[in-house]
């Protein structure tokens, strides 16, 4: 379990202006196939092969889901959210405590922990798929929010997030291709996050949003990203989107991926 000092001097950053908040739709349930057919390509790319075998189902929680910016501030209009918990929980009404939603049976992801060279994960949601583009470059647009922007958690604390890629059918590493724009470290709350006066410095500051924005009910988020990989055209590609809370359950994430943007 975390545990954090709370400091008067903190106090301020994470206000929730819940008051005036207008929180994203979510819908979870929506079968896995039909998500990302219907809501993450455009243009030139044959999907095919869509499963998810780790997510939230053994604790009887959707994990993975539609969503709409509606009336909501959100950066992105619609698209998919992967979460550590019940997708849901990301929006549709303001809550305001904690979401620490799954039990430590709901398991990890193995390519995930390998990829990242991390261990200790828990709560994973992963959807994977083949794919053929006639483009020799693949990217799509995405956002990290978590509840680990919360204190002084992004000093000490990260959940695990990676896209991970690689031509089908090969016993290649995997690549994460989810990094810090201009270098190889992958994004997480450790990674990104501002200054945290009295205990860490700011760490790639300018992808960070900001906390507690009011459109989601995570305590913070990056700023729009985009994961971006070359290939060779008409090759068939495998892709695995996945997340997953680290060191405990406690203090979920979520990854949006703007629809239509693959």
């Amino acid at each position: 379990m975390k545990r954090l000092t709370y400091f008067i001097t903190l106090i301020c950053l994470y206000t929730v202006n819940s008051t005036i908040a207008q929180v994203i739709a979510v819908d979870n349930s929506i079968p896995v196939q039909t998500l990302i057919e219907d809501n993450l390509a455009e243009g030139c790319v044959e999907i095919s092969n869509i499963s998810s075998t780790v997510n939230g189902t053994i604790n009887g929680l959707s994990s993975f889901g539609y969503f709409e910016r509606g009336a909501s501030n959100f950066p992105f209009e619609n698209g998919i959210m992967l979460s550590t918990g019940n997708a849901n929980s990301g929006g549709n009404a303001v809550n305001t405590n904690i979401l620490n939603e799954g039990e430590v049976d709901w398991g990890t992801d193995s390519d995930l922990e390998s990829a990242l060279g991390i261990s200790n994960t828990f709560n994973a949601t992963a959807i994977e798929f083949d794919f053929i583009s006639v483009s020799n470059l693949v990217q799509f647009n995405y956002i990290l929010a978590s509840e680990e922007y919360f204190g002084n958690f992004p000093c000490d604390y990260s959940d695990g997030f990676a896209f991970l890629i690689k031509q089908a059918g090969t016993n290649d590493p995997y690549i994460n291709i989810a990094l810090v724009p201009g270098t190889n470290t992958p994004v997480n709350t450790n990674t990104v996050h501002n200054e945290i006066v009295g205990f860490c410095p700011g760490e790639n500051q300018q992808y960070f949003d900001g906390y507690s924005m009011g459109d989601t009910n995570y305590n913070g988020r990056t700023t729009q990203l985009t994961a971006t990989a070359n290939i060779i055209p008409n090759i068939q590609y495998h892709i695995k989107l996945v997340i997953a809370d680290q060191n405990d359950e406690n203090y979920d994430s979520a990854v949006f991926i703007q629809g239509n943007s693959f």
